[in-house]
């Protein structure tokens, strides 16, 4: 009776154990939809084989990973990412998304997984202002920190254009319709690198909280449960070396002092 007993209880932990294997199988995995710009190299950027990447699609993939689940990605103009967050259309963004005070009251931030970066303005070299106080008319991406900076610091003499993207400003200082261009150092190097498009940065580099506090992702406010999850993935991006190995992948190791020298 004994024996029976043990073989009855051995087979229904055995089936308990099947049935329990069963249901984590059949469980779909959620899914978040991530908000990011459609192009803002080297964050994110379509490259020459038609592919979407760049160092923000490599690290949320991998947060996704680290989260066990499904991600969608849902591409868009950069000045409409926080209002779609915030009225639910995405559950997070991932977009060279810089932290400022202002932000914070709207959404909450992960841990940073880029320091602040300085901005920048770039004039064609061959009919360069002396001084930045000479500008008359300044580019800038519409939706930014850069462009909440230049509202507050320029005199209000200069004419600020707003610009969908950075590169669509970038077209019109070639065509000599804008003085300059404000960017960021990181995202402006791609300009800056590449000396058949003849543009250099005038005057120093720009650092403000208003322009950044660091690059992180960004959640709905209030949602600290999902925050936690995605702060321990970049932990784990960290502490796995996948950071470094982005950082040196999409040449953001350098220092902008360093940088701005060999300009």
């Amino acid at each position: 009776m004994k024996l029976f007993q043990t073989f009855v209880t051995v087979t229904t932990l055995i089936a308990s154990i099947f049935t329990s294997a069963n249901v984590l199988a059949n469980t779909p995995q959620r899914t978040l939809t991530i908000g990011i710009e459609d192009g803002y190299y080297p964050y994110e950027y379509t490259n020459e084989q038609g592919q979407f990447t760049g160092l923000d699609v490599e690290l949320i993939t991998f947060v996704c990973q680290q989260m066990q689940v499904n991600c969608v990605l849902k591409r868009g103009a950069f000045e409409g990412l926080i209002p779609e967050l915030i009225f639910r259309k995405t559950d997070l963004v991932i977009s060279a998304l810089a932290i400022t005070d202002e932000r914070k009251k709207r959404i909450d931030f992960s841990t940073p997984y880029i320091e602040a970066k300085p901005g920048v303005f770039i004039v064609n070299q061959n009919n360069a202002p002396g001084q930045i106080e000479q500008l008359k008319v300044v580019g800038v991406q519409q939706g930014t920190t850069l462009a909440v900076y230049l509202k507050q610091a320029l005199p209000k003499n200069v004419q600020i254009k707003m610009y969908p993207s950075f590169d669509t400003a970038m077209l019109d200082l070639k065509g000599g319709r804008v003085d300059a261009v404000f960017e960021s150092i990181d995202v402006s190097a791609k300009y800056l690198n590449d000396q058949t498009n003849r543009v250099q940065v005038l005057g120093e580099p720009v650092y403000s909280d208003l322009i950044s506090q660091g690059t992180a992702i960004a959640v709905r406010k209030g949602n600290t449960e999902l925050l936690a999850q995605i702060n321990a993935a970049l932990e784990q991006a960290r502490s796995q070396g996948l950071l470094t190995q982005l950082y040196a992948k999409y040449d953001l190791n350098q220092d902008d002092k360093v940088f701005l020298a060999k300009q």
